[in-house]
């Protein structure tokens, strides 16, 4: 197993070699913190306002998905180079045979008083992004807002990514029509140390030029909310100061002993240079450990020492990567990677011109910046999965669907309908409150000093190669039921379906999938207490779950809804389409990372909500889609529903995906089975109507005055908000039993149920 830990620009170009040419047998996982890569070449520019935010951004799941790879979407805090082990945070650590570490570098001295509080920081690059730009725009509202204070901006560094920030910020502003006071901050004694000299003369002429003032030799000791101090306790005024000092290694991997230079004091630790950077041969090997690389920031080249940490170098460094990773796996020789001594170097000024330099030559002008616009844009469109192109844009066909996974990948509803119907009743026991007759979400049985026991049965198949993942959301999604009924769930046993396997890899299966299953089971006082595997020709995990029931009259069945009653939702429907497009390489990752966290919060709170709001009707929301289970919720009281399609909430990007066309495969056997039961839906109502949801929200039926206040708990508890959704109504002479509209205003319909 391949495990690379970040999506830095080495890392993106092995995973599109890897989509275009992937090496057999080699099981590919990537590990991120966020989902999405910011190219940095580009962000001067998007704080000059050159380009938008999505134009420098590389959503690295799509990407990843594309070359067949895992996604694990948490922080790598560990590494154990002897036991061949990442750490993870919030999940058990997975194991690698070869890993790749591209996770950047961070900024000097982060820890000073006030940094943290009140300084921009221009690493981690995606959050500065973000945090500049809003500081940015506040300064620009205050000034629309007529205070008339040219806003005081100062940068601390004065490397090459200070320099070029400062002309950028100065440039935004103007554009915007604001004249900013800025200065550039060093502890060095000019501008652009370690560049050529017609560089530093030039940077400098530049800033004086714009107006930029230089404070050299000059180091910042402590921010406050409207200065920066110096060492010598004079104050530097400041709206906003960027603090854009010199690199140093990001906090992963720990080092657990003193350290020293080419040396490991704990034999966990890898080998570092004196400022802590991780040491690396020319084939990109750390030392000491064959199996793991590191490239980009956080390496520092043994033979090399020289390199700085420029861009260049992390993109150059990414195919010679690629080639020893397939290499090693195969047993060849490595190829030894030769960084260039000099390189071109495009400085944006910020006002539609760039600073050119090599061999110790300066140019600046027009063209240069184009220059380096075309091949900053050319870099990050090889990676950009989900460009716009007229083959994106053609609607998807379900000839083209792969089967998805999760509660899409269970039986139709109508041929479960059919073989239950031919069952015929069973026998006779008086213990059992609620049987296979009744169709609800739980059966209930009264033991012999009068209790009730709930009682469910639930399974998924993989809808992701992350079996940990697997295992939390199949245990969320199969307590869900017993917390619809306003139970507790007290007891599990799980039944887990193992692809054929090598007994290291189907270890490492069982025990992430069983790790995911704990996960979500210990968190809400359910024993795991036995359970069985069996061969399968994927990865499933199927739950048992028994638990106490509320009092008989608390009981939330499906079959308790009244007229008048109001229906709300408390999770948003998506995620049928969103795994759907993510088994495609469709999906951009913050939705993909939106879904999962849906799927991952259980009903627990929610369930206690609604059993003490007095909840008439309950049901969750999972494979057949909300029209399937509404449907189920109105039935046995002969009852029809109004929705409010402009209620209806929907996780992010499943509208964008449902207009697009796409949809899970388990989409048209819904829409089969509940259409009938349907009238007024458009096409895009259709789409969430039978989109089949894992481990979705609770509907329920609540009475009219009732609903707000509990609204209102939910907000109270921390729980996301709940959606009214429609209006129950009593039956009439017409067939559907969901009628779709724009909004609850007008007169509930009165239909008779299918």
């Amino acid at each position: 197993m391949v495990v690379l830990v970040g999506g830095g620009h080495a890392h993106v170009q092995v995973l599109k070699l890897w989509a275009m040419d992937p090496p057999p047998r080699a099981r590919l996982v990537v590990v991120l913190d966020r989902p999405v890569a910011v190219y940095s070449g580009m962000v001067p520019g998007f704080v000059a306002g050159d380009y938008r935010i999505d134009e420098l951004e590389i959503d690295v799941v799509p990407l990843a998905r594309r070359a067949g790879a895992c996604v694990i979407l948490a922080a790598a805090t560990d590494l154990d180079p002897v036991r061949q082990e990442i750490a993870l945070a919030g999940r058990p650590p997975i194991r690698f045979d070869v890993a790749s570490l591209d996770v950047g570098s961070t900024v000097r001295d982060l820890e000073l008083p006030g940094v943290a509080d009140y300084a921009v920081s221009t690493r981690p690059i995606g959050r500065f992004v973000e945090a500049v730009d809003a500081r940015l725009e506040a300064l620009a509202a205050r000034e629309r807002d007529g205070a008339r204070l040219a806003p005081r901006l100062l940068v601390v560094g004065g490397g090459a990514a200070g320099c070029e920030l400062a002309f950028c910020l100065d440039a935004r502003l103007r554009r915007s029509g604001i004249g900013p006071r800025i200065a550039i901050a060093t502890s060095e004694r000019e501008l652009m140390t370690g560049s050529s000299a017609a560089v530093r003369r030039r940077i400098a002429a530049l800033a004086r030029a714009r107006g930029i003032e230089s404070h050299i030799a000059t180091r910042i000791q402590r921010v406050a909310p409207d200065a920066a101090y110096t060492e010598t306790g004079e104050p530097l005024e400041a709206d906003l100061v960027v603090w854009a000092t010199g690199a140093v290694p990001v906090a992963f991997p720990p080092q657990h002993g003193t350290g020293a230079e080419a040396g490991r004091a704990d034999p966990t630790d890898l080998a570092r240079d004196g400022a802590g950077f991780l040491l690396v041969r020319d084939t990109l090997q750390t030392v000491g450990f064959d199996s793991i690389f590191a490239v980009g920031d956080c390496a520092r080249l043994v033979a090399y020492p020289w390199v700085p940490r420029a861009g260049v170098y992390a993109v150059r460094q990414g195919p010679i990567l690629d080639r020893n990773l397939r290499a090693f796996l195969a047993g060849r020789a490595l190829t030894p990677y030769r960084p260039q001594r000099d390189f071109l170097s495009l400085l944006n000024l910020g006002d539609g011109r760039a600073l050119a330099s090599k061999w110790g030559l300066a140019i600046e002008g027009t063209s240069a910046f184009r220059w380096k616009d075309r091949i900053d844009r050319g870099f990050v469109a090889r990676f950009q999965a989900l460009a716009t192109t007229a083959a994106r844009a053609q609607r998807f066909t379900m000839e083209d669907a792969m089967p998805c996974g999760g509660c899409a990948a269970k039986l139709a509803a109508a041929p479960l309908e059919a073989a239950l119907a031919r069952l015929g009743p069973a026998p006779l026991d008086s213990s059992i409150v609620v049987g296979v007759g009744e169709r609800d979400d739980v059966a209930v049985t009264r033991t012999s000093d009068g209790r009730e026991m709930l009682h469910n049965i639930d399974a998924l198949r993989a809808f992701s190669d992350d079996a940990w993942l697997v295992g939390r959301v199949a245990a969320s999604n199969a307590t869900s039921d017993l917390f619809a009924k306003g139970g507790r769930p007290r007891h599990a046993q799980a039944l887990i379906g193992l692809p054929d396997a090598d007994p290291a890899m189907a270890e490492e299966m069982l025990y992430q999938a069983l790790s995911g299953v704990r996960a979500t089971l210990d968190a809400l006082g359910v024993a795991l207490i036995g359970g069985h595997t069996l061969a399968s020709e994927a990865l499933s995990v199927g739950l048992s779950i028994t638990g106490d029931g509320p009092e008989h009259e608390a009981l939330m069945r499906q079959s308790g809804a009244r007229p008048g009653d109001t229906l709300w939702l408390t999770r948003p429907l998506g995620t049928g389409v969103v795994l759907a497009a993510d088994m495609r390489g469709e999906a951009r990752g913050a939705w993909v990372a939106a879904a999962q966290a849906s799927m991952l919060r259980t009903h627990e709170v929610g369930s206690r909500l609604a059993l003490e709001a007095g909840t008439h009707a309950a049901t969750d929301v999972t494979g057949f889609g909300l029209a399937g289970h509404l449907s189920n919720l109105l039935r046995p009281a002969g009852l029809s529903a109004r929705i409010d399609r402009t209620a209806i909430p929907l996780l992010p990007g499943a509208r964008e995906l449902f207009l697009r066309g796409l949809r899970s495969t388990a989409h048209a056997s819904n829409r089969a089975s509940f259409q009938a039961r349907v009238e007024g839906a458009s096409e895009l109502d259709e789409a969430w109507l039978y989109d089949p949801q894992t481990a979705g929200g609770l509907l329920l039926a609540v009475a009219t005055a009732v609903g707000p206040k509990l609204a209102a708990a939910f907000l109270a508890a921390g729980e996301p908000p709940i959606a009214c959704i429609g209006l129950v109504g009593e039956s009439g002479e017409r067939q559907a039993i969901l009628s779709i509209a724009d909004s609850l205003a007008e007169p509930t319909a009165t239909l008779r149920p299918a």
